[in-house]
């Protein structure tokens, strides 16, 4: 089989190296093309072919343009991100980009701008019967007087836009909860879901016609807003929830669902329309979504959901070590110190 030529972006962050590791897993013949804007990125030491970029935030014309003149240089075929933050821009440019370039992008342009905003995916998924929190605006105030009758402190209160748990906040005060609803930028306010050892991360893969080609369900405890200790038991409730909670929006593709589970069942509480930071461990316990995309959107085939096994996995820091030079190389976009990682366990 003819090697399947793939970028992967963002590789300096926990997504785009799970992505690699995953990739490496796959007994398709794959080539790794890493981007990323930052020189020191750790997934550029570790590609078959890495490319230092601009940065989409600063100058996402010439981000776009990187990736075209890449893509057709490398014949790459298909685009995996690795950062939530390009999604709106590689959504908006999904079509040229596709032609000029040659690549798939992989996405499903209408459901994943629904799934980056928490306050629409919550509205999308109650209209589809999938159990939520209950979520209000904090800027509508009879919405807010009839959230506050029914729940008691603390409540959560996060942005709309925005993942791995950044400026999310527990507030136990109506004082807390004003400074931060000003605070935040626009945010959300939803009731606590309790237990809190009782939380799911499920990634899901689904199919352009909207069948189901894998699901897996792993219990997690959260340290920085990452997973670091997680279980794959086999929850097929889990999976189920989720399933259905990807279709609501419309997803295809890799997609990561979270929920936990309560006295009232599983609640979602955020899909993340995208490969996720424990992308590589579902890939070690059966359900490889990048390898998965490559078949489906590649190659074509019609997706039979995997068998995934049961298991444990304990996450924790790994270093590159590279030598002085390497950082001027790298900024100069060279990337020939392939770097050492030692293991003392």
């Amino acid at each position: 089989m003819k090697p399947c030529t793939v970028i992967v972006t963002g590789v300096g962050a926990p997504v785009g190296v799970g992505i690699i590791k995953s990739l490496r897993m796959s007994e398709l013949p794959i080539r790794i093309i890493g981007v990323d804007a930052e020189p020191l990125a750790q997934g550029l030491f570790c590609v078959d072919q890495p490319y230092l970029v601009p940065s989409a935030r600063q100058d996402p014309d010439a981000y776009i343009e990187a990736l075209v003149t890449i893509a057709q240089s490398e014949g790459a075929t298909i685009l995996l991100s690795g950062w939530e933050g390009e999604l709106p821009l590689l959504i908006e440019r999904k079509t040229d980009l596709e032609a000029r370039s040659g690549i798939c992008l992989p996405l499903a342009a209408n459901g994943t701008l629904k799934s980056l905003d928490k306050w629409f995916t919550v509205q999308v998924l109650k209209a589809f019967q999938v159990p939520v929190p209950d979520t209000v605006l904090p800027n509508d105030p009879q919405q807010l007087d009839d959230f506050r009758r029914n729940h008691s402190y603390p409540y959560i209160i996060k942005p709309r836009h925005g993942s791995g748990g950044r400026g999310l906040v527990l507030v136990h005060t109506d004082r807390e909860l004003t400074f931060f609803s000003q605070y935040l930028p626009d945010p959300i306010i939803q009731e606590q879901l309790l237990p809190e050892d009782q939380e799911y991360t499920v990634g899901v893969f689904i199919q352009q016609d909207r069948t189901v080609g894998g699901a897996l369900a792993l219990k997690r405890t959260l340290s920085g807003g990452l997973s670091y200790r997680m279980e794959s038991n086999q929850n097929q409730a889990a999976c189920e929830v989720a399933i259905q909670a990807a279709q609501a929006m419309g997803l295809v593709g890799a997609v990561n669902v979270q929920m936990r589970w309560t006295s009232q069942g599983f609640r979602v509480f955020e899909i993340n329309p995208r490969f996720s930071s424990a992308t590589c461990v579902r890939a070690y316990f059966g359900l490889n979504e990048p390898e998965l995309t490559i078949r489906h959107f590649i190659f074509n085939e019609n997706i039979t959901p995997p068998l995934v096994k049961a298991g444990i996995c304990l996450r924790f820091w790994e270093e590159l070590y590279l030598p002085p030079e390497a950082k001027q190389q790298a900024q100069q976009g060279e990337f020939d110190c392939q770097g050492q990682i030692l293991s003392y366990f």
